[in-house]
């Protein structure tokens, strides 16, 4: 079947067939490893529910081709790209601006291509309150977050930004959880406090916390056991328990948190909503965020991956 095109220049599938084209504009991923990641899977499946002349792909690019992986996306006019391991901290002497939450976390996962103009964001930052809101109209109060690395960075920033009042940081690596801390010190409404990694000094913050998130890689393909460590006993029970893992869709932590009738939060849903962020920077556009939800839980799904 032939492939149309609307009068913006915009692909248009027919049948079941679909055509890359000298017009076609290409969004990239860059890191290493990359051959396991969704990320074609979720932005391809948007621009082809948007009808946009659009492609994405993935880059295995480590430390020391970052340089010239940024020079290619300049010559070749690669219009955005993603940044994962071990590039997001790697990328800031590259790039010409970066925005607000960027700058503060340290971290790009997202470059905008303006004409040669590279423009880092942090969407794992914006993409995390994008999903909060969406599930609980609101920021909490109080939190408590499992972690100190890239994710937890996120997260914590972007909770300091929108003014919550109380964050807590339990990490195995202290000194980790301290840096954190002072990137966060200049938010005078936001109090941080930085607990020890022994489950027996997590009771009274958990007591305190309206939601609960997981930014450690425990239980990512069901490697450790978070649910194992959590005194739940001490949780309140309209707290919301939320993990960015999402490999597999379940872990044991929302499982066991289901078990108990909280609410929760999977992993994708992150996932999903730092690529709508990056979509809508790339694009201008709002994301069809159901259209890349689906794509990846069926993937998860007939893949075996859950």
């Amino acid at each position: 079947m032939e492939e149309r095109r609307s009068a913006n220049g915009g692909a248009h599938k027919m049948g079941h067939s679909r055509i890359i084209s000298g017009k076609t504009e290409i969004y990239a991923l860059f890191g290493d490893p990359v051959s396991h990641s969704l990320s074609p899977i979720i932005y391809n499946s948007a621009f082809e529910h948007e009808k946009m002349d659009k492609v994405y792909i993935v880059f295995k690019v480590g430390k020391d081709d970052i340089k010239l992986a940024v020079d290619m996306a300049r010559t070749f006019s690669i219009k955005g790209f993603n940044l994962t391991m071990p590039l997001k901290e790697e990328i800031l002497q590259y790039l010409d601006e970066l925005s607000p939450e960027a700058e503060l976390i340290g971290a790009v996962n997202c470059v905008k291509n303006g004409g040669g103009k590279l423009t880092g964001y942090n969407t794992d930052s914006s993409g995390f309150g994008l999903s909060l809101l969406s599930k609980s109209g609101k920021y909490p109060s109080a939190v408590f977050i499992f972690g100190a690395g890239g994710v937890s960075k996120a997260v914590a920033a972007h909770l300091a930004m929108n003014k919550v009042g109380k964050i807590y940081i339990t990490n195995r690596n202290q000194g980790r959880a301290l840096s954190l801390a002072d990137k966060l010190c200049c938010f005078k409404q936001t109090q941080v406090e930085i607990l020890p990694w022994e489950s027996s000094k997590w009771g009274n913050a958990l007591s305190e916390s309206d939601a609960i998130v997981n930014c450690t890689s425990l239980g990512m393909n069901n490697k450790g056991d978070l649910a194992a460590l959590v005194p739940w006993q001490h949780i309140k029970k309209d707290a919301l328990i939320y993990d960015t893992v999402y490999e597999p869709l379940e872990t044991t932590f929302l499982k066991k948190a289901s078990e108990l009738n909280f609410d929760t939060v999977r992993g994708t849903s992150l996932l999903i909503n730092q690529a709508a962020a990056a979509f809508n920077i790339w694009t201008g556009r709002e994301a069809p965020v159901e259209v890349m939800k689906k794509s990846v839980e069926e993937y998860l799904n007939a893949t075996c991956r859950i």
